[in-house]
């Protein structure tokens, strides 16, 4: 399981090496609906707030969207390489997906037809691409380049941190989540997390386990994140750990929080 999101408090959705997406009723871990399959190993995942949409992600260089009550196929997007990010915008219209090629590799596109709403932007080897709370922003992490912030207007670039605080990840990750307020970001790179303030350029940064195989999430009150075989919940304002340390038998290749914060997911 590369790839994990909820769809509610009750549902939750998994993708798979094979191409497999599958959702599970949390309360009985019964199969919902028929298999979806993506074009190749599936590597991103993300369910719109509406519950109505699920977009994937995969090696096969497409990100799809599928009808969430259906399981069906509704649209998909060519990519220049497999297809590492995607995300959804607050307002469920909205598609950002990041492929692993050095050029023209994030594009954003509307959620229902395909269309693309912006020419494609640069952000080499992006590992990771999340909208703002509001939709009005969504940002990029590349794996060598930092992270840039954007308008989801326009595409025009507000905020670059240049190559500060790239994920430098050997594996495929989500490393960065947004404050509930929209004006911070939090990117998870080997031994911490860094929190950037968007308004004035200024950051700070705790440790965590050293590992090159971060994931976080995030439900703006607490963070989860994900070093190795472990999981952490950390305070988002305090920056403390809060409850104890969740171990696996296995790494940890991906995780999620549910809206209400109620339920993580860990693949």
């Amino acid at each position: 399981v590369r790839a994990v999101a909820f769809v509610d408090e009750s549902q939750v959705v998994a993708g798979y090496e094979n191409g497999d997406i599958r959702r599970w009723k949390i309360e009985d871990g019964q199969q919902l609906g028929p298999t979806m399959k993506g074009s190749g190993p599936v590597r991103s995942l993300a369910v719109s707030q509406d519950g109505r949409w699920i977009v994937s992600g995969d090696h096969g260089k497409k990100a799809t969207v599928w009808n969430a009550r259906t399981n069906e196929k509704v649209c998909h997007t060519e990519h220049g390489n497999f297809v590492g990010a995607v995300d959804i915008s607050s307002d469920s219209a909205k598609v950002v997906a990041s492929s692993n090629a050095a050029t023209n590799n994030v594009r954003l596109f509307d959620i229902s037809s395909g269309t693309q709403l912006l020419p494609p932007i640069s952000h080499r080897y992006s590992r990771g691409v999340k909208f703002s709370p509001d939709g009005s922003r969504f940002a990029t992490a590349s794996n060598d380049c930092g992270f840039r912030v954007y308008s989801t207007h326009n595409g025009q670039v507000l905020f670059d941190s240049g190559t500060r605080c790239s994920p430098n990840s050997s594996s495929i990750v989500t490393p960065l989540v947004w404050s509930a307020d929209g004006q911070q970001l939090f990117v998870a790179s080997k031994g911490k997390i860094t929190s950037f303030s968007i308004s004035d350029s200024t950051s700070s940064e705790w440790p965590i386990h050293e590992t090159s195989n971060v994931s976080i999430a995030s439900n703006g009150i607490f963070i989860a994140c994900s070093p190795d075989s472990s999981v952490l919940l950390w305070d988002c304002m305090s920056r403390r750990q809060i409850g104890p340390i969740i171990t696996h038998a296995a790494d940890v290749w991906c995780i999620a929080l549910s809206p209400s914060g109620g339920y993580l997911a860990c693949g």
